[in-house]
């Protein structure tokens, strides 16, 4: 019993499978850590509204959907490892460009987000679409899930890490600086560091030997069937309406702590950082679950935590009630992800992959899009609880259509 819920280990792994998980906890790091905390908190500071915030996180989700598909092509074509490189470096200048631009460009002070927004997004919807088809070419069928749901534990690692210390950094740079913590300053260092952190993820990709090479044929093309169409399309509306229902939490559960509960930024993190550490933990169960149930089974039941985790913040507006509920929706993520990578990957033909993936992120670019532009003004209008309503229904739907897609899949299997 102990050995069968032995704790994965990267020496299972191949050299290039330890180098694309290192690299994806680093960057998890920066971007989806210190950077995720802190950008709506540095907007808020500048005087920006909850809608604009909204708009600002929609212009980059709208991106993230149209990048999708063109960054999967992009990497067939050129090698999904000299398009890693490039996405880091992206994905940097853009997170950067935030406080800077503000610093250089004051009287374009509405336009800089956004350009940045629009530049980060490029790079990390690359840094998504291809990680996943690299690591799936770098790994054998007897140790894929292990590795997906070990580059979800350093993600979870470094996305931690970065929170935690984001949360800190504008309190530290403020008493040094002599500045309180209403000014945007010290949030402004604090996001040129956490930015900076991110080039911590080139170093590992450099020694990546393999990986998704270039796509090459007999005259410069592939020979594959045809695209799955149907199924590819219930996934995205899976997708679509599974991520507009988490983004409620995602987007806004950060302003709702601060400007209606007024929690501290170090509160924030730290509340932030307790369910991700849970979520690290979780995600080490995904290769079990998935030896009695069927990676979607998990995609499924995933979604349900999410729902009932939002009906949490949507019931009771006290700081222990979002504490639980922020952990709730953390852990549904991190069972999440890993465990729908390794079903679509099964789901589609080789040689489809890095587009059927594509066309998942441009799904979780329309969900994370269509609710940042309507949350906004939907709590300017209705408040927060109204918004964590919605997005319990959202998730109830998209758990439903889920069980359905898994359902047919087994009996596609079952019948083969």
């Amino acid at each position: 019993m102990r050995d069968h819920w032995r704790l994965p280990s990267l020496h299972e792994f191949t050299h290039d499978a330890r180098q694309i998980i290192f690299s994806s906890g680093l960057i998890a790091g920066s971007f989806l850590g210190a950077f995720s905390l802190l950008r709506s908190l540095y907007l808020l500071r500048l005087g920006f509204t909850p809608a604009y915030v909204g708009v600002y996180y929609a212009i980059g989700s709208f991106i993230f959907m149209a990048m999708g598909v063109p960054m999967g092509a992009l990497g067939q074509r050129f090698g999904t490892r000299k398009m890693m490189i490039a996405s880091v470096w992206l994905a940097v200048i853009g997170m950067v460009l935030l406080p800077v631009g503000e610093t250089l460009a004051p009287g374009l002070r509405t336009v800089t987000p956004v350009v940045s927004q629009a530049v980060l997004t490029i790079g990390w919807s690359s840094i998504s679409v291809n990680t996943v088809p690299a690591l799936m070419a770098v790994t054998s069928g007897a140790n894929r899930s292990s590795a997906y749901a070990m580059a979800s534990a350093l993600q979870g690692l470094g996305t931690l890490v970065g929170t935690v210390g984001g949360g800190a950094l504008p309190g530290i740079i403020a008493r040094l600086a002599g500045r309180p913590t209403t000014d945007p300053l010290p949030y402004g260092v604090a996001l040129v560091v956490g930015a900076l952190a991110g080039l911590l993820a080139i170093p590992p990709l450099t020694r990546v030997r393999g990986g998704q090479r270039p796509a090459a044929g007999t005259h410069g093309t592939v020979r594959r069937g045809p695209f799955p169409l149907v199924p590819v399309a219930a996934m995205v509306l899976y997708v679509f309406l599974r991520h507009a229902g988490w983004t409620t939490c995602q987007a806004f559960c950060g302003p709702y702590m601060d400007t209606e509960l007024l929690l501290s930024t170090t509160t924030i993190g730290i509340v932030t950082g307790v369910g991700q550490v849970a979520a690290i933990l979780v995600v080490f169960a995904i290769p079990r679950l998935a030896e009695r149930w069927h990676h979607g089974w998990i995609v499924a039941s995933s979604t349900a935590i999410l729902a009932v985790s939002l009906l949490l913040l949507a019931l009771v507006p006290h700081w222990i009630a979002v504490a639980i509920g922020l952990l709730g929706v953390q852990v549904a993520a991190s069972l999440w992800l890993p465990a729908l990578q390794v079903f679509q990957m099964e789901l589609v033909p080789d040689a489809w992959r890095a587009i059927a993936y594509g066309a998942l992120t441009t799904a979780m670019g329309s969900g994370f899009g269509v609710m940042s532009l309507y949350g906004g003004y939907f709590i300017d209008r209705q408040g927060y609880q109204k918004l964590f309503q919605l997005g319990v229904g959202l998730s109830v739907a998209g758990t439903l259509l889920m069980a359905a897609i898994s359902r047919r899949h087994r009996t596609v299997l079952e019948g083969d």
